[in-house]
């Protein structure tokens, strides 16, 4: 691994708040932990350079302005900013306001943080605006955590880290709907293929049911379901196929036919990849 290496200017106010924490080997087993975290008042000529540290970093902005150069882009950063990025890649932030770039700021790893790093980029940007003070809050109360720790404080951070990482995902694909604001005919294109999964079934078919081509139609349903339509029908036949697996006798060939796969190899195929087993595996594992 690349040797870490930074510059940096610290100017921030003194009532600034910065946190160091050594986690516990059980943290870095089992947990997500903090490396650092705090509450920053950053005036001109405030800056850090840095590449190959071993962290992720998220910054909320309050007030004032940065700019963050990160993997080729330029981002300008204002109020109610969050910025998410992968420490081990080189990132340069700065203040640029006159007057001081206020935010909170955590330094953290842990299990699992590069798979929510690689979801949240995937739009192809490491800012986007916060929808509300619900990620503030959860810093707040860890920081406010690590400065009166016990027994718990290990196990309450991860859980709060979780919780930051689920919420920024959700804030930045705008996710905070209720299942009362999904639209009708996404809740009937739904329903339809729940209650046709047997028939062979495109996109094109479900056009006729609302006034979307079939690529927003997808864009669509994947955002207020969570994925495509077609991969929602395929997991709908793999969950009834299960069903047929655990609570009948019948043969593999007769439950593809069931579910709406005539093709009894290419059903084998697609049931080992979605559940990682053979369909007779998961009988005789069941």
């Amino acid at each position: 691994m690349e040797k870490y290496w930074e510059k940096a200017d610290h100017s921030w106010t003194d009532d600034s708040i910065r946190i160091f924490n050594t986690p516990s080997t059980r943290a870095k087993q089992l947990f997500y932990y903090i490396q650092e975290i705090g509450h920053f008042k950053a005036m001109k000529p405030y800056f850090t350079e840095r590449q190959n540290l071993k962290s992720y970093l998220l910054k909320f902005t309050f007030g004032g302005k940065g700019r963050l150069r990160y993997q080729g882009q330029v981002y300008t950063i204002e109020k109610d900013d969050i910025f998410f990025i992968d420490c081990m890649n080189y990132q340069h932030y700065a203040t640029v306001s006159d007057e001081p770039w206020e935010m909170d700021w955590i330094h953290f790893y842990g299990p699992n943080v590069e798979a929510f790093y690689e979801e949240y980029i995937k739009n192809g940007s490491n800012v986007f605006k916060a929808k509300n003070d619900r990620i503030h809050k959860i810093i707040k109360e860890i920081m406010d955590l690590q400065q009166t720790r016990n027994a718990k404080t290990e196990f309450q951070i991860s859980l709060l880290i979780h919780e930051m990482l689920n919420e920024i995902l959700m804030q930045k694909y705008d996710l905070g709907f209720e299942e009362k604001n999904i639209p009708d005919y996404i809740l009937q294109i739904k329903n339809y293929l729940e209650d046709n999964f047997k028939k062979k079934i495109g996109l094109q078919d479900l056009e006729h049911m609302c006034s979307l081509n079939k690529f927003q139609l997808s864009k669509e349903f994947t955002h207020f379901i969570g994925i495509p339509p077609i991969e929602y029908l395929i997991n709908f036949r793999i969950n009834i196929a299960k069903s047929l697996l655990r609570y009948t006798n019948k043969s593999v060939k007769e439950i593809a036919y069931e579910v709406g796969i005539e093709d009894t190899p290419y059903f084998n195929r697609l049931f080992k990849r979605k559940t990682e087993m053979t369909p007779l595996e998961y009988r005789k594992n069941g």
